[in-house]
Order: structure tokens, then sequence, then C-alpha cells
């Protein structure tokens, strides 16, 4: 009699047991995920901003090039603005995806150019501070009660009121340069 008072409760063991088993299966399954790492071909490095897109799946990689892709989705879009775009299967890859460099990729620039040189040996900044303190100067010897317009004598550039005279006296001299 006592033998038979436990078989009840050996029985509800195992089935608890077993709905928490198949329980953490879906949960497994519902929430797995795969790393992929995007590297360039020709050097290895990982490449940060690559776009990956799938059906219902749209990321763009870490900077060190990593992503994480459910792993219910086997075929992404990998894209670049300097590298070709690359459609992926995730059967016949391994975790890590390689993009070829477009033909038309500068990996570097360099620009020169002439300028003018001034000799006074003052920075830019302190000219900015003295023509700042010339402005503040006039605009305190304006005044501002009698004329509205006197104001804006004073705040609008003397450059802005000649604009398209000013703008053909710079193509003429590019011109001139060129």
């Amino acid at each position: 009699m006592l033998a038979c008072g436990f078989l009840p409760i050996f029985a509800l063991m195992k089935a608890v047991k077993l709905v928490f088993f198949l329980l953490m299966v879906c949960v497994a399954t519902a929430t797995a995920q795969r790393r992929l790492v995007t590297v360039d071909v020709e050097t290895g490095a990982p490449l940060r901003g690559v776009n990956v897109q799938s059906h219902h799946f749209i990321a763009v990689t870490d900077s060190l090039g990593r992503i994480t892709v459910p792993d219910s989705l086997h075929t992404f879009l990998f894209s670049h603005v300097n590298y070709e775009s690359s459609l992926v299967n995730t059967y016949q890859t391994a975790d890590t995806v390689y993009l070829i460099s477009k033909l038309n990729n500068l990996g570097e620039v360099l620009v020169l150019g002439k300028g003018k040189k001034e000799d006074d040996g003052m920075s830019e900044l302190e000219k900015r501070i003295q023509k700042q303190g010339r402005i503040e100067a006039q605009l305190a010897g304006a005044n501002p009660n009698g004329n509205l317009f006197g104001l804006l004598k004073y705040l609008i550039p003397k450059k802005w009121k000649n604009r398209k005279e000013n703008k053909r006296k710079r193509h003429e001299e590019l011109l001139n340069n060129y």
C-alpha cells in the first residue's frame, strides 16, 4: 500500500521533468543565433558598417565586423559602399564572410594646394578676435533707438551687399589663374 502511494508522485515528477526539457528545447531553438564576421579578402581586416539583409532581417556590422544573425534565416545579402555585394548562404560558409573590394575604391587621397602665406606672425584666431572686437565697437557706436536700418548697416557685412559683382570677380580671377 505504501509503495502504490509513491507511484503517482514519481509519475508526476517524470512528467514535470519531461515538460521542462521540452520547454528548454523550444526556447533554445527559438533563440538560436549565429555569429558571423565580415573581413576584407585581401587584407583580412574586419569590416565595419557592412549592411546585412535577409527576408525579415536588416542589421549592420559593428566595429570589429561582427554580427549576430538568427539561425532560422539562411540567405543573407552583404553590402558595403567600398565592396562588392555578396549573397551568402550560411549552409555553404563558415563563420567568416569575405568581401571583395571594388575597383574604384580610394584607399588614400592626397590633396596639395597653394595658399597665401602671411608673414605677420598673427594666427587666424587672433585675427578673428580682433575682427570681432571691431564689430562690437561699431555696434556700440551705433544708435539702435533712432534708426533700425542704421544698425543693420553694421550687422550686414559689406561683402554681402554686392554679391553678384563679387561672384563675377571671383569667377574671372579663377579663370585667369587657371
